[in-house]
This record gives structure tokens, C-alpha cells and sequence, in this order.
């Protein structure tokens, strides 16, 4: 079994099965969120996985995770913490394909089981969306399903979405497929979550994001 950081006082706020929708308006908070989401997983022995917009976007990563205490180098020789670019997950080819990624996913729950870490944390950065690639029609179907997939692996996810630059529609369909929200610094369950199959079906409401944004600021379902 691999060896990785054990620290106590870890935050209590991520569980594996989650699949968390982090909405952030700064580069700062994205890192942050990030950052500390990926901290707490490499603590409790997992394979963290972490898709960034590109190589600097990394290299800046690796700084935050390492003003939290975290030997980045060290885990990433160790296969603890794998970096990668949205050009070589999401939009290989320029182009975004739910089986591709999904696909990528199993195998990759699988390779951190076999190599004795305790399970798979995913964090990706979602603004690809912004240039609307081909195949990005497909985000509620992806989400919606990974939604489910997470529930029943040993693994986690946090899919990160600027608020500011991706589209409204994007937003409410990113609203309605995952089981808790990350806003502002405080993680609650989803009021607005749907199960995949009506998830799948429902056509996307951009004019009540906003409102949806407004009512998770005042939610009491904390996590």
C-alpha cells in the first residue's frame, strides 16, 4: 500500500460519495476550494486527481496545496496526487464525449483501489464550457450520471463552475445534478437536486439561477 500525510483536526466537510458543485467568482476562490478539498483527501489516503485549465493553472495548484502543508512533490511521485488539463480529459481532441469520460473515470477508481489507496477524489475546473466545444449539450447526462456513479464507488468529486463566465444554462443544469453545493465557503445539500432520469428531461431554467443562488445563501441544510 502506498504511504501518504496523515494529519489530525481534518476537515469533516467532504465524505466520499459526494458530488459537490462548487460555484466560485475568483481565481483566488476556485484555487482555495480546490486546494483545500484536495488537502483533505490526500490526508485520509486517497488518489486525488485534480483537472485544471492548463499547465500554469497547475503550477498554481501545487503552490496552495503546498502553503496547506501538503509535500505535493512527494505525492505526486507517489501517484497520491495526478494532474491533468482539460485538453487531455474533458475535451481531448477539442471535443467532449460523456462514454469517453465516464469510461476514464471507472478506470481510474479502479487503478487507485488496485495501488491500496482508500478511494478516488476528482476536483475539475468546468470553464471548458465557456467555448462550448462539441459534445458540451451532453453536461446534464454526464453530470446527472456521475451524480449517481459516485454513490456507488469509493470515490468523490468536486465540479468546480465559475459563475461568472459560464453560461445560465449550464449553471441551472449544474444546479439540478449534484447532491450538494459549495458557495461562498459553505457546503450544503442541494434543495435543487434531481434525480438523473428527470434531471435528464427537464429543460434548463437560466432565468431562476440567480434565484436558486439566493436560496442556497440561506439554506439551513449545511453539511
Amino acid at each position: 500500500m502506498e504511504t501518504h500525510a496523515q494529519h489530525g483536526g481534518m476537515s469533516n466537510r467532504f465524505r466520499q460519495h459526494q458530488h459537490v458543485c462548487a460555484l466560485y467568482e475568483s481565481e483566488e476562490e476556485q484555487r482555495a476550494m480546490a486546494s483545500e478539498y484536495l488537502a483533505d483527501g490526500l490526508r485520509r489516503g486517497e488518489r486525488c486527481v485534480y483537472c485544471a485549465r492548463s499547465p500554469t493553472a497547475l503550477e498554481q495548484l501545487r503552490a496552495a496545496l503546498t502553503a496547506a502543508g501538503i509535500d505535493v512533490e512527494r505525492m505526486i511521485s507517489h501517484g497520491a496526487l495526478v494532474e491533468r488539463t482539460h485538453a487531455d480529459t474533458y475535451v481531448v481532441n477539442g471535443c467532449f464525449d460523456t462514454d469517453r469520460v465516464l469510461g476514464v473515470l471507472n478506470k481510474s477508481v479502479e487503478s487507485a483501489l488496485n495501488r491500496g489507496f482508500l478511494g478516488l477524489r476528482t476536483c475539475g475546473d468546468m470553464s471548458w464550457l465557456v467555448e462550448g466545444p462539441p459534445g458540451s449539450t451532453q453536461l446534464v447526462e454526464y453530470e446527472a450520471l456521475l451524480n449517481q456513479r459516485f454513490r456507488s464507488v469509493p470515490a468523490a468529486g468536486m465540479c468546480q463552475y465559475d459563475r461568472r463566465r459560464v453560461p445560465a444554462h449550464q449553471l441551472d443544469h449544474a444546479l439540478t445534478t449534484h447532491s450538494s453545493v459549495l458557495l461562498e465557503g459553505h457546503h450544503r445539500l442541494n434543495p435543487f437536486y434531481r434525480a438523473p432520469g428527470i434531471a435528464m428531461r427537464r429543460p434548463a431554467q437560466p432565468h431562476k439561477v440567480e434565484w436558486k443562488i439566493t436560496e442556497l445563501r440561506h439554506a439551513r441544510l449545511k453539511i
